[in-house]
């Protein structure tokens, strides 16, 4: 990580050495008295901390923090179909470290069903692998994320949103995709199928849906290095 995000701002915090994160700052950063380190508050300002007491049981360090800045987000919520929980884990860490603003996850007809029900969504581990991407990145803002039963009920959440829409479709895409998609784009919508691809159902619905089909050349990639690819072509020319 390459700053520490804390839930809500402090001007001083203390962590024994049962915390993760004493164990983060004592042998990974390997830091000493005096050292500085950077933090972050989530949604909130980045900041400075000195450490002003450290020893084998326990750290207390001070926090200074900087003025508020504008979230630093791509105008880009990524539509997704669940996929096996290794990819999604994936996705959420570097997307969210890429910039994306919002992610909205549906179960898709060509996956399987027992993907909603992985520790990955049941438990809190979907909000840790959003902030790693934070920390990641250096940022402070956390980006939206929801589970939809399928790709109707997200199209339903997001039709007021994205007047800029993009899919990704190997086999029937009408254009390459370009940074020149999210060039005029208040915010741009991207979905990705699942690891098997759309229905032809989900294809249509998409259509429907004001959806540009775009393909990111001839080579079939993994469902995470395809999001990551377009992200990036997207974002190349963005300013935050």
């Amino acid at each position: 990580m390459n700053l520490i995000l804390l839930p809500e701002r402090v001007d001083l915090i203390e962590w024994d050495r049962s915390d993760p994160r004493f164990k983060h700052v004592t042998k990974v950063l390997r830091i000493k008295q005096g050292c500085v380190i950077d933090f972050a508050v989530e949604n909130g300002p980045r900041g400075k901390g000195t450490i002003k007491d450290l020893s084998s049981k326990k750290i207390k360090i001070s926090l200074q923090w900087s003025p508020p800045h504008t979230a630093d987000f791509l105008p880009v919520c990524l539509l997704m179909g669940l996929s096996r929980p290794q990819t999604c884990r994936k996705v959420l860490e570097q997307a969210t470290a890429m910039g994306v603003e919002e992610f909205h996850f549906f179960e898709a007809e060509k996956g399987e069903p027992s993907y909603a029900s992985s520790t990955l969504w049941t438990s809190d581990e979907w909000r840790e692998k959003i902030r790693n991407g934070v920390e990641q990145a250096f940022a402070s803002h956390v980006p939206r994320c929801e589970i939809h039963q399928n790709l109707t009920s997200a199209l339903n959440e997001l039709k007021n949103q994205c007047h800029v829409r993009v899919a990704l479709d190997n086999y029937e895409s009408t254009t390459k995709l370009t940074s020149s998609f999210l060039k005029d784009a208040e915010k741009l919508c991207l979905a990705v199928g699942p690891e098997r691809g759309w229905s032809a159902k989900e294809r249509d619905k998409l259509c429907e849906n004001q959806f540009e089909l775009c393909d990111l050349g001839t080579r079939v990639l993994r469902v995470e290095t395809a999001v990551v690819a377009a992200i990036g072509i997207l974002g190349s020319n963005a300013t935050n």
